[in-house]
């Protein structure tokens, strides 16, 4: 019989001990691993959708971090306004792409309405290379039309009232139904829990007066303004990004962001919380190795006689020291890549909700090349705890123990 044949059938003849130490560790492997999973992947996410736009023109009212959420992302409210008229500016610029108005503001259910032009449809990438999947018809194509992102929930042949500032049961919009005409594909982004409509109808909805801003300073009166616009260059050269977005600052009308680098900010504010998370996890792994120790320590008393019966056959001590070492080796093993399963079905099942209530897809059945380093430095650190209990086990006098 091999020594590892010897160290699995010790461990099964101490099943509940086995039990309980594995089952600490995969608590504490999970732990480990979901925090590092969802940390990377959440990242991800994030930043796709951010590439999506080369520069996010927002008001120059309100932070970049609250103008980005909540127009790119859909979260929370947009704190200021642009002039139609500038964006329109901005589209007439030879530099410039496209420059897509968005003007947000109002929901669905929870889930944001969005009123936008049709160069969303036929221009706008909400990932890098990919363009939204339309079936059925277009929001532009009649009046109250409304097309519905993947995670809304709602089908083509839906109706909807707008709920007005988001506020549930608002009365405001009470007499202006919408239709869905036509749903898109997912994109795995925060753009999937979005129902757009035509912007003029956005505009022009009951309250919406609001969305009006003063001339700024032209003498114009009252003019209409959206939330933001999508600016994307003709090229993407910093010698062409860089000029437009410091003129645009330069002036008075709106600020320019861009969102990859906001992103980059905003989750390097969430930086220490992941941190603390992991030196959490690691304490909670720590401990469950010490465990490892404590649980195969406390049976060297009733093995004493197992170890004697072995030496007064011929076994060396170095091979009882390997024998225990390798049994907590073998627990360390079995229990992180338990772990590791547990922390990969754990995203997969969250997976769903996340998109359902972030609009963000976790790509879940990949593993970190971190994961394989994690396991190996779970079964390196179990064969130290191993340590306590082989020595004894190397001491046991074989006269006293028979």
């Amino acid at each position: 019989m091999t020594l590892l044949q010897m160290a699995l059938r010790s461990l099964r003849q101490h099943a509940l001990a086995s039990t309980l130490t594995t089952l600490s560790l995969a608590l504490g492997a999970a732990l480990t691993v979901g925090v590092l999973l969802l940390a990377h992947r959440a990242r991800g996410a994030f930043e796709e959708t951010a590439l999506g736009v080369q520069i996010l023109v927002a008001g120059n009212k309100g932070s970049r971090v609250d103008a980005l959420l909540g127009t790119l992302y859909h979260t929370g409210r947009a704190p200021g306004r642009v002039a139609l008229s500038y964006v329109d500016e901005l589209r007439a610029d030879p530099r410039v792409d496209y420059a897509i108005p968005v003007a947000t503001g109002d929901s669905v259910g929870g889930m944001p309405l969005v009123g936008t032009t049709g160069d969303i449809l036929d221009r706008f990438e909400p990932r890098p290379g990919e363009r939204f999947r339309l079936t059925g018809e277009r929001f532009d194509d009649g009046p109250r039309f409304a097309v519905a992102g993947a995670a809304t929930g709602l089908a083509i042949g839906a109706k909807f009232t707008p709920s007005h500032g988001g506020m549930r049961g608002d009365q405001t919009h009470v007499h202006e139904k919408f239709t869905v005409v036509g749903t898109l594909a997912p994109t795995g982004t925060a753009h999937d829990r979005v129902i757009w409509i035509a912007l003029d109808e956005f505009l022009h909805l009951a309250g919406h007066s609001g969305l009006d801003r003063g001339g700024m300073g032209r003498g114009e009166g009252e003019v209409q303004a959206v939330s933001a616009a999508l600016v994307k260059t003709t090229s993407g050269s910093p010698m062409i990004i860089e000029p437009l977005i410091k003129q645009i600052n330069d002036g008075t009308e709106a600020q320019a962001i861009r969102p990859l680098l906001v992103v980059s900010e905003l989750l390097g504010l969430f930086g220490t919380a992941r941190r603390i998370l992991v030196w959490v996890s690691g304490l909670v792994m720590l401990v469950a190795i010490v465990s490892v120790a404590v649980s195969l320590y406390n049976t060297m008393a009733s093995r004493r006689r197992e170890f004697a019966l072995l030496r007064a056959l011929g076994a060396p001590r170095s091979r009882l020291l390997w024998l225990v070492v390798l049994e907590a080796m073998a627990l360390c093993l079995i229990g992180s890549v338990c772990g590791v399963v547990i922390g990969h079905g754990v995203l997969t099942l969250a997976a769903p909700w996340v998109e359902a209530s972030a609009g963000v897809r976790l790509e879940t059945g990949l593993m970190l090349p971190t994961e394989a380093y994690f396991v190996l430095a779970v079964v390196g650190a179990g064969s130290l705890a191993g340590l306590l209990p082989a020595l004894r086990a190397y001491r046991v006098d074989v006269a006293r123990g028979l």
